[in-house]
C-alpha cells in the first residue's frame, strides 16, 4: 500500500504554522509571575498567538532549567500528534514548532471539532494533564482550541479549567471574546489571570488552510504503513457501530431477501433492532422485505462505508498507542485490516470515530461526521 505524498499546497500550510516565536515586551514582564505556576492554561480563539506565547515560554522556562510538559489539547490542529487526538510531550532541548516534539503519549478523541463532543475532549485534557503531574515536571502548559464562543465554547473552557484547576490562565484577545469565561474568575485567588492583546504577527487562516494542514499532518504521520489483521472477537471495542449485539448465524438471515438483492454479510440483533451489512445498496422494497421477514425495524449498512474509517488503537491499559485507517472488514473471518505506523506493541483494543480519512491512498477526503 503507498500514501501519496503531501500535495504543495498542503506542505505549504504546514510550514505557515512553524513560526520562529518572538518576543513580546509584556511577555517578559509577565513572566516572573507565571514562572511560579505549575500549572498553565491557555484561552484564545484561533490564530491570536497561543501556540507561538507556548513555543517562547516553554523554551525560557527551559533555558532556566525547568522540566517542562506540554499538553496540545486543540484536537483540529493538532501539533503534538495528529489531528483528533490530544497530545502530552516533555521538553528536552530547545525547539522552534510544538511539531519537533515526539508526543509521550495520545489520547483519541476521534474529531477534529470539539463542538459536539466536549466530553472527550474533556476527558482527554484531563487524563494528560493528571500524567504528566505524574512525571515530575517543574510546569505543565496546556494549549487549547480556539472554541470560545458563548455557548458550547465558553462551557467547554470553564469544565476544562475546573478539571485541570490550572495556577494560571493565559488569555490572547483581539477584543472581549474571552471576557465571558474569565468572568468566573475576577473575584477568585486562583486561577490568575494574565491577558494579553492578539499578537499582530499572527495571521488568521482560511478554513482551506486549516483542511490543508490536517491534511498533511495526516499524511506524514501515515508515511510508512503497515497492514495489520485484527481479529475483532479478540479485542476490546469502543464506539464501534458493529459487534455490541447478538450476532446471527448466516443460515437465519440469508434466505430473507430475493434473488439479484445485494447479499447480506453480517446481521445482528442490536438495540431492539435487525443491523445488516451488505455488499451494495438495498432498494426500499428489499427493506421491506427484510422487516417482513424479521417482523421488526432493520437497520442496514454498506460493507465499504466502513472502509476509510479513522481508529484509535489501544494498548493493554486501554490507552491510545496508535491511530490506524480501517481498510477491510471479513466477515466469514472475523477480522479487520488496518493500515498503521509501524506497531510499537500489542493492540489490545480498537475505538472507532466518524471520521473518514478514504482508503489510505488518498488522505485528502475527510468527513467530521459519518452516520
Amino acid at each position: 500500500m503507498t500514501i501519496l505524498r503531501g500535495t504543495s499546497r498542503a506542505r505549504e500550510a504546514a510550514r505557515s504554522d512553524v513560526t520562529v516565536p518572538t518576543e513580546q515586551p509584556e511577555w517578559r514582564r509577565a513572566l516572573a509571575n507565571l514562572r511560579q505556576a505549575r500549572s498553565i492554561l491557555l484561552l484564545g480563539a484561533t490564530d491570536t498567538g497561543k501556540t507561538t506565547f507556548l513555543t517562547w515560554f516553554a523554551n525560557e522556562l527551559h533555558g532556566q532549567g525547568r522540566r517542562v510538559a506540554i499538553v496540545d489539547a486543540d484536537v483540529g490542529q493538532s501539533s503534538l500528534g495528529p489531528p483528533t487526538t490530544i497530545g502530552l510531550g516533555i521538553v528536552e532541548r530547545p525547539f522552534r514548532s510544538l511539531q519537533e516534539l515526539a508526543p509521550a503519549r495520545l489520547y483519541f478523541v476521534g474529531f477534529t471539532s470539539p463542538r459536539a463532543h466536549l466530553l472527550p475532549v474533556l476527558v482527554g485534557t484531563k487524563y494528560l494533564v493528571d500524567h504528566a503531574r505524574t512525571l515530575a515536571v517543574d510546569h505543565v502548559i496546556i494549549d487549547t482550541c480556539g472554541f470560545v464562543t458563548p455557548g458550547g465554547g465558553q462551557a467547554l473552557k470553564q469544565a476544562q479549567i475546573a478539571l485541570v484547576d490550572p495556577d494560571a490562565l493565559v488569555c490572547f484577545q483581539r477584543a472581549t471574546e474571552c471576557e465571558g469565561i474569565l468572568v468566573a474568575y475576577r473575584r477568585c485567588h486562583r486561577p490568575h489571570v494574565v491577558r494579553f492583546r492578539a499578537s499582530k504577527a499572527s495571521r488568521r487562516r482560511s478554513i482551506e488552510e486549516r483542511r490543508l494542514y490536517r491534511q498533511h499532518s495526516w499524511q506524514q504521520y501515515f508515511t510508512s504503513p503497515t497492514l495489520l489483521t485484527l481479529s475483532w472477537e479478540a479485542a476490546n471495542l469502543i464506539d464501534t457501530p458493529l459487534w455490541r449485539g447478538i450476532p446471527l448465524a448466516p443460515e437465519r438471515y440469508r434466505p430473507l431477501l430475493q434473488a439479484g438483492a445485494p447479499a447480506i454479510l453480517w446481521a445482528e440483533q442490536q438495540d431492539g433492532n435487525l443491523l445488516v451489512v451488505t455488499e451494495g445498496r438495498l432498494a426500499a422494497d428489499d427493506v421491506a422485505v427484510l422487516e417482513r421477514a424479521a417482523a421488526q425495524r432493520v437497520r442496514t449498512w454498506i460493507a465499504a462505508a466502513f472502509h476509510g474509517t479513522l481508529l484509535g488503537l489501544l494498548n493493554t491499559a486501554g490507552e491510545t498507542q496508535q491511530l490506524g485507517i480501517l481498510q477491510c472488514i471479513d466477515f466469514s473471518s472475523r477480522c479487520i485490516d488496518i493500515l498503521a505506523p509501524p506497531c510499537q506493541g500489542e493492540i489490545a483494543g480498537v475505538q472507532w470515530s466518524q471520521t473518514c480519512l478514504g482508503s489510505g491512498a488518498d488522505l485528502g477526503r475527510e468527513f467530521s461526521s459519518r452516520t
